[in-house]
């Protein structure tokens, strides 16, 4: 497997390059803009030459964009949808433009005003055909890219929609072209979403497999847990530290059917506890 973490655009996109080699790791993640923007200048030639450059010197990769947090696809209302699809396009060119393999995104929300409508099958799948549609859209609008759009399974907070692997699948189903897109599993939102990956983890891919399928699956954020299990809240905490506990993180390091894909720290404490540990996860594929 190849390790990262998610790492710091500050002070310029190429700084992530320098930030990961620090770390020693495989491969990194980053955001391409402001997180809290909705829309950013575009790049320039020099921003992207800046970028590519000391990147070609390594072998870091694949690597993967997290998009914007303000991006809703889901929403109902027609306005804040165009906003969240033209928001999102963006990030796409910018992805492409990096030359980045991958942009992972939240699915969205469904925005519901009532409580008890929370987790109502219909208000929920009509958020999913929103998601499904703009994503259709923007593939449509952007011919020859060579950048996946990857879905990121969600925590459940709030009206978040695609937090089961169902609804992952609910959402593949009604995209035109599926060699477009991918899948990200982020192992704290699916252990607060119910998934358990500490006593049931076998099971658990095995489930991945038969509805979503492995051939979606183009990496992993590994994250322990703040947050108990089936909880809905995403509090990410450092590996062995959390709910999920070390014994977990070794299974996830074993298992075969990952062993090919990258995968992004998201935990706390930044370099100096990603570069810690990316060793203690690499010994423990080797135990």
């Amino acid at each position: 497997m190849k390790l990262g973490a998610h790492v710091s655009v500050a002070g310029g996109l190429h700084n992530a390059v320098s930030w990961a080699l620090e770390i020693e790791a495989d491969t990194f993640q980053m955001f391409s803009k402001n997180q809290r923007q909705w829309i950013a200048k575009p790049l320039t030639e020099e921003e992207i030459t800046a970028f590519r450059k000391p990147l070609e010197k390594t072998k870091l990769g694949p690597l993967m964009i997290h998009g914007s947090y303000l991006i809703n696809m889901g929403s109902p209302d027609e306005t804040k949808g165009k906003r969240a699809q033209t928001a999102f396009l963006e990030e796409y060119n910018r992805c492409e433009d990096l030359g980045v393999e991958y942009l992972n995104f939240h699915p969205g929300s469904h925005t519901h005003p009532k409580k008890d409508m929370r987790d109502d099958k219909v208000v929920r799948e009509e958020a999913l055909e929103r998601i499904a549609t703009l994503m259709n859209k923007t593939i449509d609008e952007t011919k020859g890219y060579k950048s996946k759009l990857v879905i990121e399974n969600a925590a459940g907070q709030g009206t978040n929609v695609g937090i089961k692997f169902e609804e992952i699948r609910h959402i593949i189903d009604r995209i035109d072209d599926k060699k477009r897109i991918g899948v990200c599993i982020d192992t704290q939102h699916s252990w607060a979403s119910g998934y358990d990956w500490r006593n049931n983890f076998s099971n658990v891919w095995d489930d991945f497999e038969d509805i979503v399928g492995m051939e979606y699956l183009v990496g992993l954020h590994l994250n322990d847990s703040k947050s108990d299990l089936g909880s809905r809240v995403d509090r990410h905490e450092n590996l062995g530290v959390g709910k999920m506990g070390k014994r977990t993180f070794k299974s996830f390091m074993t298992e075969d059917r990952l062993k090919h894909l990258p995968a992004y720290l998201e935990t706390p404490g930044g370099p100096e506890m990603w570069k810690p540990e990316i060793a203690v996860l690499r010994k423990l594929a080797e135990e």
